[in-house]
Order: structure tokens, then sequence, then C-alpha cells
């Protein structure tokens, strides 16, 4: 089965992915641990929690990267022959074609899917539209806050001052640029008010 566990920045996604796959291998069970390449945010193999968490990637997909060829190519590695669980952190970042793969992979694997379901701008990425289209369980990863107190429902880029960018590339990833990333309700994000 395909899940998708989406949530805004600061939702513990990432914390969540990693104690479930820590829950899993206590059992016996074997994981796999994917990332896409470009969430460089601390380094290139390392699935990361800004909670401290943090695990290294047995797959780092490539945007061109088939999933079912790095799966099988992983499959063949002695301690990953028989593997049943997939974890796949920021998720947002797949093609959709490699969302693709993994659906079409799910009728054999469970594979657990956790990111964004939206960019700073209010847009879908493709990975999460195509996850909201084809996952079989979708959940969100509810508990972050604006800082008004209500619920936030929108990812937001600021920048060093704590204005709120609305305009630009998709993907910039906030260790490589003087930029952060904080989650809002909608009224703040319409607002632009990253803070009273």
């Amino acid at each position: 089965m395909l899940h998708f566990f989406y949530g805004v920045m600061g939702s513990s996604k990432t914390a969540q992915l990693l104690m479930q796959r820590y829950n899993y291998q206590q059992l016996g069970l074997k994981v796999a641990l994917i990332k896409p390449a470009v969430d460089t945010r601390a380094g290139q193999n390392l699935v990361f929690s800004r909670v401290g968490l943090q695990a290294e990637a047995e797959l780092v997909l490539e945007p061109a990267h088939s999933v079912r060829e790095q799966l099988l190519w992983l499959a063949a590695r002695q301690a990953y022959s028989d593997f049943q669980y997939v974890f796949v952190d920021e998720a947002q970042f797949l093609s959709e074609e490699q969302v693709q793969e993994l659906a079409d992979l799910a009728d054999d694997l469970e594979i657990f899917c956790y990111g964004l379901k939206i960019d700073f701008r209010g847009q879908f990425f493709p990975g999460s539209a195509a996850l909201l289209r084809l996952a079989s369980d979708i959940q969100e990863v509810a508990g972050a806050l604006c800082w008004c107190g209500r619920k936030a429902t929108m990812n937001t880029r600021v920048d060093q001052q704590g204005r709120v960018i609305k305009e630009g590339e998709q993907v910039l990833i906030d260790n490589q640029q003087r930029i952060r990333y904080i989650g809002l309700c909608y009224q703040h994000w319409r607002k632009g008010m990253s803070h009273a």
C-alpha cells in the first residue's frame, strides 16, 4: 500500500518517519530509507529532523532515477534482499513518474511517503500532487502552529528580516540560502505576516 503523510514545516514529519522506521527495525523488519537528492540540508545521504533525529538513507534518488531500478539494485545487496517496507522522506521532491512507480510497487511493498503538500506559494509540488492522486492512505501530520496559535496550514518562505516571500523558484533549500521556512495559518500567510 502507498501511504502519504503530509504536513507543513515544523510538523515533525521527518521525526515521525524516523521513529516509525526505528520501530519497524526493532521488530526485526527490513526497511529501506529513501530521500531525493535535491534535499541537501544535512548532507547528501542523511535524513535529518530538526528535533535531532537522523539516519543514513540507503537510496538517494536523482530526478531521472527509476525508483524500481534503484530498489532492485538495493534488493540485490545482501542486507536488503527481502525488505518489505520503504520509507521516503521529502516525498514532495519526487517526480510524477517516480510516484507512479511507487504506486505500482505498492502491491508488494508497504511504502510510507512523508512530505509537504504545497510550496511557499500555496501551489502543489509535482510529487505531492501525484501522491494525493495515487496514494491509498493519505493522512495529515498535524501539530504545527502559526505564531497566533491557530493551526498552521501554509508553508512560508521568509527572509532574514522575517518578511514573507511569495515569488521565486519553487525549490530553495534553506541551508543554502538566506531564507528559512515556517508554518503559518492561511490568514497570516495571505496577509504576509510572519509575526505579531
